[in-house]
């Protein structure tokens, strides 16, 4: 919704020509090359809440199935969030630079790398740093893989392009001697990503304060010391019990087996440490001549 909104919003200022805002081999490329990574990652590397936590709290499990993950409130809040910056990152970019005089070169193709680079730049910072509560060297690897992506895909563009593809774009050389090295561009890129930031930011704090979910306010507990050792020591029988390796059975089966484990040690233990005597041994037990028994 923020990427393709701000296409649409484009189209008034066109005449609604169908013109894109954005060099058709890099639209094709937004999901492929520079955004999938940190959606893949969010959804393998996250973790909202410790397992000693969930274990000591079950009823955070009703979560899923309340639908508290994924509802039409939730849908639409996002919605909203991607509607409105992409009216920040639209209007920003068009009103600061857009519409400059004394730029060298605000074409076409300037302005919608500008606004391809500030969603791409926003979504992997909103993915990875704002969302993301786990954060791990795997956020920073998706981070760099995305927005560093982008501008290699850029750079490499500007070296190879033929410009007989699309002519209404300058793509040859246009990042790395015209509009790339223009402070307006930088400048306005950085104001761009820096308001929509902010606006995430500010938007997140009113909702944990005034409106925070269970999670969240779990959260919050377990930035408690005392709190985490005390969900910690409620967990700690079933995390060990479950963590046995290599076993399949229940927590309650392996703590009988563990029960009747050392119930059988102390019976063999018993019967080690009761006295023995040495008896010569009876022929007529199969013994040679001379033979030893040991009997109890």
């Amino acid at each position: 919704m923020l990427f393709y909104l701000t296409q649409a919003v484009y189209q008034r200022y066109n005449g609604y020509t169908g013109t894109s805002l954005y060099e058709s081999w890099s639209l094709s490329m937004f999901n492929t090359l520079f955004t999938s990574l940190v959606v893949i990652f969010l959804g393998i590397f996250e973790k909202d809440l410790h397992e000693s936590t969930l274990i000591a709290v079950p009823e955070l499990y009703t979560k899923g199935q309340r639908s508290a993950g994924f509802n039409f409130k939730v849908y639409f809040g996002w919605m909203f969030m991607a509607a409105s910056e992409a009216m920040i990152v639209f209007f920003t970019m068009w009103s600061l630079f857009g519409e400059a005089t004394f730029t060298s070169d605000n074409s076409s193709y300037a302005m919608g790398d500008m606004t391809f680079t500030a969603c791409v730049v926003i979504i992997a910072t909103k993915l990875q740093v704002l969302e993301q509560r786990y954060k791990s060297i795997m956020a920073v690897i998706a981070w760099v893989l995305a927005v560093g992506g982008w501008f290699l895909w850029t750079i490499i563009l500007s070296l190879i392009y033929d410009p007989s593809n699309n002519p209404e774009y300058f793509v040859k050389g246009a990042f790395l001697h015209q509009f790339g090295r223009n402070a307006l561009w930088w400048l306005t890129l950085l104001l761009t990503v820096s308001a929509c930031l902010l606006y995430e930011m500010a938007v997140r704090a009113l909702k944990c304060a005034f409106f925070p979910t269970d999670v969240e306010t779990f959260q919050t507990l377990e930035q408690d010391l005392q709190v985490r050792k005390r969900f910690e020591e409620a967990s700690a029988p079933w995390l060990q019990a479950g963590w046995h390796r290599g076993s399949k059975a229940s927590s309650l089966e392996l703590r009988r087996e563990a029960e009747a484990q050392a119930k059988r040690e102390g019976e063999v233990q018993e019967l080690l440490d009761r006295p023995r005597v040495m008896e010569e041994g009876r022929q007529g037990q199969g013994h040679g001549k001379g033979g030893v028994e040991v009997r109890e």
